[in-house]
């Protein structure tokens, strides 16, 4: 008994141990802006704004669409066994990219550009405008 204790032990360590630097594809999110204020001048900018925002398992990037058509990702690359964290492309502000496996992703909806490792759609989270405030949260 004492043998299959120690085995047990042994192996609930090393799964442990292997899982440390594994990210969620998404965590709890529950926040509120401004957009219009000038502390997010960026989501202002022409009609494909974004801002970087902390929460998420590693952060959250929100577009503007448009005026009132916001859409918000989690900044984990969604590529099997990446889990980098997502930048937009300085040069081409319609791309998400993972510097970690070089993975690129569209802002519109999350999708992988052809030729990425990543094969699934960015974790989306929910977004309302009412006019003045804009709400970020996990769709239920």
């Amino acid at each position: 008994m004492n043998k299959f204790l120690a085995s047990l032990f042994g192996i609930s360590l090393l799964l442990l141990y292997s899982c440390e630097d594994q990210y969620p594809d998404y965590a709890y999110v529950n926040f509120y802006i401004e957009p219009e204020s000038a502390e997010y001048f960026n989501l202002n900018y022409g009609g494909r704004g974004w801002e970087y925002f902390e929460g998420g398992a590693r952060g959250v990037i929100v577009f503007r669409r448009s005026w009132d058509n916001f859409i918000a990702f989690e900044r984990t690359c969604v590529a099997k066994d990446c889990h980098g964290r997502l930048e937009v492309d300085e040069t081409n502000d319609v791309l998400i990219c993972c510097p970690k496996c070089d993975s690129k992703y569209i802002y519109y909806d999350g999708s992988p550009l052809e030729g990425s490792k990543a094969r699934s759609l960015l974790y989306t989270y929910c977004t309302f405008f009412d006019g003045n405030y804009l709400w970020v949260n996990n769709c239920n």
